[in-house]
């Protein structure tokens, strides 16, 4: 009886395991955002903080005054920016708006001469005006363009003053974090820290140093082609490089659609050009520009972003590269280091103890 009894409460017991894990994992799918947004303002963190060291390094400022010119001059640099571009990529993305539909026409046109595309055709609207919303969803269309725009800017004010928050004293809060954690282990955790902190430095810079060079080249090239909106399309291609792989087939197809619209040669040009772009940057910068930073393999980083984009949507996408880098980071320090090598180390009689 005793023994029946025993296996019950076994049963139970990892039946109230199991529900709790999936509860938890529910709820943490349900905030899941708000750790995504508090990453991001950990990652802006962590460049306004690596700048701020070059300054004090180099310039021999003070760190506060360091942070207030780091600060300053990158919001400086993106308003400059915005300033002197933003009038000619708001006409371009306006005519892209147009030229991308009568791309689809010529498309849809092309399909239709085979017999393999004409079901495809079939499936496709007929006019493309049916693409837009009718007048009758218009005024929820705009509502909820209204509110997804204050929705994201509430979140890059969040963004934002977290990471001013962090910049201003991380000390506060890495050392905070850490008394979470038993005292003889709080110095490897300091140093575990610290370690993700260089490997997210470092991937920013590559990252930044990655983007400019493809969003650069793509609108050198996309004029010298000739290619209508280049400016636009270049803009494109910049921001899309912050997610590796998807970002660039991402970036391509617009390039591709309004090239269509001229002539399909100089599609086919667009497609040569931006696959050589890609593959010098694949290649050849890349392996540069991130020898001294954590390698992501490829097949595991774009497994990890088509998972973090069906699960959290877009900004779990643009999050999932930092994450994997930080992730394997803890992998190895925290797993492979401390519990399988110590085990082994440990087993050969040699006892291993961090100090503080």
């Amino acid at each position: 009886m005793q023994h029946i009894y025993t296996s019950y409460r076994k049963i139970a017991l990892g039946t109230l395991i199991v529900l709790l894990m999936i509860c938890g994992f529910y709820l943490l799918i349900e905030v899941a955002d708000f750790f995504l947004l508090v990453f991001a303002g950990i990652l802006l963190a962590v460049m306004f903080c690596g700048l701020t060291e070059w300054v004090v390094r180099n310039l021999h400022f003070k760190r506060g005054w360091a942070l207030l010119l780091v600060v300053l001059l990158f919001f400086g640099i993106i308003i400059t920016t915005f300033w002197l571009i933003a009038p000619t990529v708001a006409d371009q993305i306006s005519e892209m708006r147009q030229a991308i539909p009568d791309a689809l026409l010529k498309v849809k046109e092309w399909l239709g001469k085979h017999n393999w595309g004409q079901k495809l055709v079939q499936e496709m609207p007929a006019h493309t005006s049916d693409l837009l919303p009718k007048r009758g969803t218009l005024l929820s269309r705009i509502s909820t363009l209204f509110s997804s725009t204050l929705g994201i800017l509430a979140d890059v004010i969040l963004v934002i003053i977290t990471a001013l928050f962090f910049s201003v004293n991380p000390k506060l809060y890495t050392h905070g974090f850490v008394k979470l954690f038993p005292p003889q282990s709080r110095t490897r955790m300091l140093d575990v820290l610290a370690k993700c902190y260089a490997t997210l430095k470092l991937w920013l810079l590559a990252m930044l140093l990655s983007m400019t060079i493809i969003g650069v080249s793509t609108a050198i090239l996309y004029t010298l082609l000739g290619l209508p909106l280049a400016i636009a399309l270049a803009v494109l291609s910049f921001f899309l490089a912050f997610i590796p792989t998807i970002g660039a087939y991402g970036a391509a197809v617009p390039a591709v659609l309004v090239a269509l619209t001229q002539d399909p040669k100089l599609a086919l040009y667009v497609i040569l050009v931006y696959g050589g772009v890609q593959m010098v940057e694949t290649y050849m910068i890349t392996p540069i520009i991130f020898q001294r930073t954590v390698k992501l393999p490829p097949a595991l980083l774009l497994f990890n972003q088509v998972l973090f984009g069906i699960l959290l949507g877009g900004l779990g996408l643009l999050m999932a590269a930092p994450i994997l880098a930080v992730a394997m980071v803890l992998i190895k320090e925290i797993y492979i280091k401390d519990v399988l090598e110590n085990k082994a180390e440990s087993g050969n009689g040699t006892i291993l103890h961090y100090k503080e």
